[in-house]
């Protein structure tokens, strides 16, 4: 049976620090009207905040404390037949809501600028957020991400990046070396990123896909997301678009939402830019049977 709920998954938090930097993006979204938007879908709502982490030991400490938190928070959800919606400041939030779902067939729709495939090793900025899908992998941090309730090294073959630009040499050679469908952001030229990825969907027929929507996969033209914006993205209706469109083209069974700093730059229109795309995308999720409206 179709989720018949949604429960809002709220981590303002960056490194393990409470409204922090992209901590605080989460906190915009809402004050822009997100949880006011779905209520008008007529979507039952459930909020699920994150508590602070502040006892446990650093940076390092912190954030896996943080993921563990989010893997019990989305487990919860699903048993409860709620959909998983993951506010989020750390984008490696992904890596602890795989690891809530517990399924071994999980694909994943990765709207990103960047790979977040970097392990210690290659990493260059210390940006443990960098290492999210290198964890999910079972490349990096094994001791502690081996601590995540759920956690089980994916493959990651049924992932499709979308907006992908803003990567090394290295990491783009090892895009293509993991063979991975990319519908690659480009700032010489305008990309149909819709069409473009309808076509790499359809041609996968990926199932039960997790949904990441890092907010800087958007061009930098429509103002700072966070520290790393990089021209060549999204733009708003580009964004729209493909949020309309992927429930139509896999069976979502999560969404993230996250990397976005509202003090780095234009932070309002950042935040209504994620309002529109989420009501989008649940609008969507709705209209294709993959959600149901509250009978009440």
């Amino acid at each position: 049976m179709p989720p018949t709920s949604v429960t809002l998954i709220f981590s303002p938090y960056h490194v393990g620090l409470r409204d922090h930097r992209v901590g605080n993006g989460p906190h915009r979204i809402c004050k822009l009207g997100i949880i006011k938007e779905l209520e008008g879908l007529n979507i039952d709502i459930h909020i699920e905040e994150l508590e602070a982490v502040d006892e446990f030991e650093g940076e390092i400490g912190k954030s896996f404390e943080l993921l563990r938190r989010t893997s019990t928070a989305v487990s919860k959800a699903c048993a409860h037949n709620s959909f998983p919606l993951i506010l989020s400041g750390n984008c490696m939030a992904t890596v602890g809501v795989a690891a809530g779902l517990g399924l071994e067939d999980l694909s994943f729709v990765y709207f990103d600028a960047h790979d977040d495939l970097e392990t210690p090793s290659t990493n260059t900025n210390g940006y443990l957020d960098a290492m999210g899908m290198s964890m999910l992998k079972g490349e990096s941090w094994h001791n502690l991400i081996a601590t995540v309730p759920g956690f089980k090294p994916l493959s990651l073959d049924r992932l499709v990046y979308c907006g992908l630009r803003d990567i090394s040499d290295e990491s783009r050679q090892k895009v293509k070396d993991m063979k991975l469908d990319v519908v690659w952001g480009d700032s010489t030229k305008k990309v149909d990123f819709s069409t473009e990825l309808g076509n790499v969907l359809d041609a996968r027929a990926l199932g039960r896909t997790h949904v990441h929507l890092d907010l800087d996969v958007l061009d930098d033209t429509l103002g700072k997301v966070n520290d790393y914006p990089s021209p060549g993205g999204l733009l708003e209706s580009d964004l729209i678009s493909c949020m309309e469109l992927t429930p139509k083209k896999v069976a979502p069974t999560s969404l993230t939402v996250c990397s976005f700093d509202p003090h780095a730059g234009d932070g309002d229109k950042i935040a209504k830019i994620a309002v529109r795309a989420i009501f989008t995308f649940m609008s969507s999720l709705i209209e294709t049977g993959g959600l149901l409206r509250s009978q009440s």
